[in-house]
């Protein structure tokens, strides 16, 4: 007779690690609402561009254009797939998590295609796009500096515009 309750443990911890898995992402979710942030994307300052469009940032990121109208080879860069930057940007211009885009760029690398290079912070975006010509990046509208440009900005809501918004950094 002891089997049955044997059986049923199993079912219990498993619905236990079922509710804390899902406690532990709603959490995370709530952090990555709550850390939204107006984000810029960047260029260089001697790039000939000064504003682009959605339609262009899209094909950029999902690596399906490459150069720029000068015949200049474009290098996306990223941040790190967990960075809340990052899940702000690839939700609201790429339409999915980079968690979800996984398939996508596995079998783009078997065609000799590569995702946009990765580095880790801010100020990391902005020495790569200021050592890399042809770059372009996003980061935390209120790190901008004198070093890159704004083309592009996303606010916390989801509007998108080429044109300077308005907001503060406390």
């Amino acid at each position: 007779m002891q089997l049955p309750s044997l059986i049923k443990i199993p079912s219990v911890i498993r619905l236990t690690v079922a509710i804390i898995a899902l406690i532990c992402l709603a959490a995370q979710t709530a952090s990555f609402a709550a850390e939204k942030t107006v984000i810029a994307v960047i260029v260089a300052n001697e790039h000939p561009i000064k504003t682009i469009s959605l339609a262009e940032l899209k094909l950029i990121y999902w690596r399906k254009k490459t150069y720029w109208a000068n015949g200049q080879r474009m290098h996306p860069v990223n941040l790190p797939a967990d960075h809340p930057l990052r899940l702000q940007f690839s939700t609201s211009i790429l339409g999915s998590l980079p968690s979800a885009q996984n398939d996508y760029w596995n079998g783009l690398y078997f065609h000799g295609t590569s995702p946009p290079h990765v580095v880790y912070s801010d100020e990391a975006v902005i020495r790569y796009i200021q050592e890399t010509t042809g770059s372009i990046g996003y980061i935390d509208a209120c790190k901008i500096d004198a070093r890159v440009k704004p083309v592009f900005w996303i606010m916390p809501n989801g509007d998108m515009s080429s044109d300077l918004p308005n907001f503060s950094c406390d």
